[in-house]
């Protein structure tokens, strides 16, 4: 057994790693013992998202308890890369992450059997322990009575705190015992294993007797046939030990048929035991609440029905309720706008600060409220317990295409941010699932593409009730939702005739209580998202909006000044309103002959005829292109040039009234507006479909090691979103939009 070298020194800061089932709770507990001060990134040299935070206890002013959340796993053995990082995380063994100092267990109470089987393996690692018994109110409804302090016994004396971590109960006292524990470290000497497994990893750590491996990593090694743990032992140890290993392997084949039997038994039956001593039920125990609201929510024809009109409500609630604060946000930055062009004189540095900074990064912030109102619909659903059945039902829907409803989760997180949803795909075990549902994940229309919708919506299609009940932008903002959806079953079916065999995946996951949510949690998810997005909009947004200026101010051509100038001196012999009008209009035509002029006209209007037939000019065709390492970019690429295209008394338009007073500049539809609902479609579905995002294919070729795949989801979505932008333009266009 291994002991934590950081313990008896002042001042310092100690590693405490959290970990437990999925659905135990664990991420409430988190949120609960560190509030806000919550970091979120990647372990070092993998792309598994990692999130600390840290907290104090009172009585211990001289530490500070740094809080890992690992990722949740049913066992330490390593048959998903997420679960891989939990152990390595655990045994201390993961490259830039320092080890534990202890180890918090987070058991679900009202399922205790199997939060032991994961803490039995835990207590091998050499780290003191200390189980956080959560969701007692839980098993009290389910009419069960853990014995904490008998639990504690049978345990070894590890200790347990009962907590509720949703209601923040019992959050003090763990804090208080993490502090002791860390004081005075105490290791279990459980051991549920038994022979002959205890003398073969004696064996194996006479032969690897350098001090560095746990308990816990022999069992891996044994185990683990194949796996990363045994490559790692037989690289350092050169491949003598191979006939050592196997040796033990067949002693334990022998006792228990196979050999993940003979970890599985001894560990499920001494799980078996404590659970029975160590929880009493009630004789009569009462009917479970959730047990009734299943009836309703997983019926096989009312279950998909509630989920769908979820589905919409959320995204009506999306459209309508965050539109009295945008409007409140977008005559904020207008006025801005008007104020910082007052104090500055004509030339570059005012076109950048009205047109690039305010302008550009102004016309993405403003979409705050919808994304806010975005995550607090799914946080709800997460802490509510719904998102697991959610997959439940969907898993029906999608047996037929060739995925499951593991797929689920990862493109739901998908609808927030592709990355994260490729990133969820590594609890999905079976490759060919895994590779699939990466394939399609990028489908889901993510919130960078809303500022894209509402917009689009908000502008040019017009307001109707439908039904009495719903309104037309609300539907139309559904649809472009559901199409990713529907589009992404399509594909999978297509990838899973083609490319892969017809095997279906089993589909097991475990279905939480249902529970109110709590604000606390609720506020700390939002809180994260929005600041991840708002960090993005003052970083990558910025820098992008700032490029997309510079590449449509300049080059600024003598020529045309003074050719303009020239004019305008003609105008300004004339007097009375005619000639201010001429002005304003003078002023108008030199702003877009300089933007037609620029880098980016140029470029535009070279590949504009491609993009045509969707009915798009050159300053749309543009403005896609530029949005490709992030599709929100789009907006405040429109915001950059149609500013740049009003004189001084129209900065402070909204980008939407822009776009309606936009007209095509040259051609034979010079002069005719070039939006129209039409249009608006066809950018929408584009975006739905597109593949314009730079970080979602980076994280594409870091899950499959494979460029190709990168390539390919690039390659086939832009096909498919202009072949669909073309065929919405040309028929909204035939039925007269």
């Amino acid at each position: 057994m291994r002991r934590s070298g950081a313990t008896g020194t002042r001042s310092r800061e100690l590693t405490v790693a959290i970990c437990g089932n999925p659905n135990c709770g664990k991420t409430s507990l988190f949120n609960a013992l560190t509030g806000l001060w919550q970091k979120v990134g990647n372990y070092p040299g993998v792309t598994v998202e990692k999130t600390t935070g840290s907290f104090k206890v009172p009585d211990k002013s001289d530490a500070t308890f740094r809080l890992v959340d690992t990722p949740g796993c049913y066992s330490l053995a390593a048959f998903s890369p997420d679960e891989y990082i939990a152990a390595q995380v655990l045994f201390g063994g993961l490259a830039g992450e320092p080890p534990p100092d202890l180890i918090v267990c987070v058991i679900d109470a009202a399922n205790l059997e199997r939060g032991l089987y994961l803490l039995f393996q835990i207590v091998q690692v050499g780290w003191p322990v200390l189980v956080a018994l959560n969701m007692m109110d839980v098993a009290t409804r389910h009419g069960l009575r853990p014995d904490v302090a008998r639990l504690s016994s049978l345990l070894g004396g590890i200790p347990v705190v009962p907590v509720v971590a949703s209601k923040g109960e019992g959050v003090d006292l763990l804090k208080k015992e993490i502090a002791r524990l860390a004081e005075r470290p105490q290791l279990s000497a459980v051991d549920a294993y038994g022979e002959p497994t205890g003398d073969i990893v004696a064996n194996l750590t006479a032969v690897g007797a350098n001090g560095h491996r746990s308990r816990a990593e022999y069992l891996r090694i044994l185990f683990d046939r194949s796996g990363p743990a045994e490559q790692a032992f037989v690289g350092a140890e050169g491949p003598q030990v191979l006939p050592l290993l196997e040796d033990g392997r067949r002693k334990i084949i022998e006792r228990y048929g196979t050999l993940s039997a003979g970890e599985t038994t001894p560990l499920s039956g001494r799980a078996g035991e404590v659970a029975a001593q160590a929880v009493s039920r009630d004789a009569a125990a009462p009917h479970s609440r959730s047990e009734g609201l299943d009836r309703f929510l997983l019926h096989p024809l009312l279950g998909p029905a509630i989920l769908v009109v979820l589905m919409v409500l959320m995204f009506q609630a999306v459209f309508s309720w965050a539109a009295p604060i945008m409007n409140l946000i977008e005559s904020g930055f207008g006025m801005l706008s008007v104020w910082i062009g007052g104090l500055l004189p004509d030339g570059p540095v005012r076109s950048l600060a009205v047109d690039g900074l305010v302008g550009g990064v102004g016309s993405v912030l403003v979409f705050l409220p919808q994304i806010i109102i975005l995550f607090l619909f799914i946080a709800v659903l997460e802490d509510s317990g719904y998102m697991p059945r959610a997959a439940f039902l969907v898993d029906r829907l999608f047996g037929w295409c060739g995925l499951s409803g593991k797929s689920f989760l990862p493109m739901l997180s998908s609808f927030a941010c592709a990355v994260p949803g490729i990133m969820a795909t590594r609890t999905i075990e079976n490759r060919k699932l895994r590779i699939m549902t990466i394939m399609v994940a990028p489908l889901m229309s993510c919130s960078a593409r809303l500022p894209v919708y509402t917009i689009m919506i908000a502008a040019f299609i017009p307001h109707r009730t439908v039904l009495g009940l719903f309104n037309s932008r609300g539907l139309v903002l559904a649809g472009l939702y559901l199409l990713g959806l529907v589009v992404a079953v399509a594909i999978s079916f297509v990838l899973n005739r083609l490319l892969y065999s017809r095997e279906r995946s089993t589909f097991m996951m475990d279905m939480p209580s249902y529970a109110l949510p709590t604000p606390s949690s609720i506020y700390i998810r939002i809180h994260n998202r929005v600041k991840s997005f708002v960090a993005r909009a003052g970083t990558v947004i910025l820098a992008i909006t700032i490029i997309i200026w510079a590449l449509s101010y300049f080059p600024r051509s003598e020529n045309i000044r003074l050719d303009y100038e020239r004019r305008a001196a003609v105008v300004q012999q004339q007097a009375g309103p005619e000639a201010d009008a001429a002005l304003a209009q003078l002023a108008n035509e030199k702003a877009g002959t300089y933007l037609r002029d620029s880098y980016l006209g140029r470029f535009g209007r070279l590949v504009a005829p491609a993009f045509e037939p969707l009915g798009w000019d050159w300053k749309i065709t543009m403005a896609t292109l530029a949005s490709f390492p992030a599709r929100e970019v789009v907006i405040a690429t429109l915001g950059t040039i149609y500013n740049l295209g009003a004189d001084h008394g129209e900065v402070s338009l909204p980008l939407a009234e822009k776009m309606r007073l936009a007209r095509w500049e040259e051609g034979r539809r010079a002069g005719e507006p070039v939006f129209s609902p039409a249009v608006a479609l066809s950018i929408m579905v584009f975006f739905a479909l597109c593949a314009q995002c730079g970080a979602t294919l980076v994280t594409i070729r870091q899950e499959t090691a494979r460029w190709r795949f990168a390539a390919l989801a690039f390659g086939y979505m832009t096909v498919l979103a202009y072949l669909a932008a073309l065929t919405v333009y040309q028929l909204a266009s035939g039925l007269g939009l």
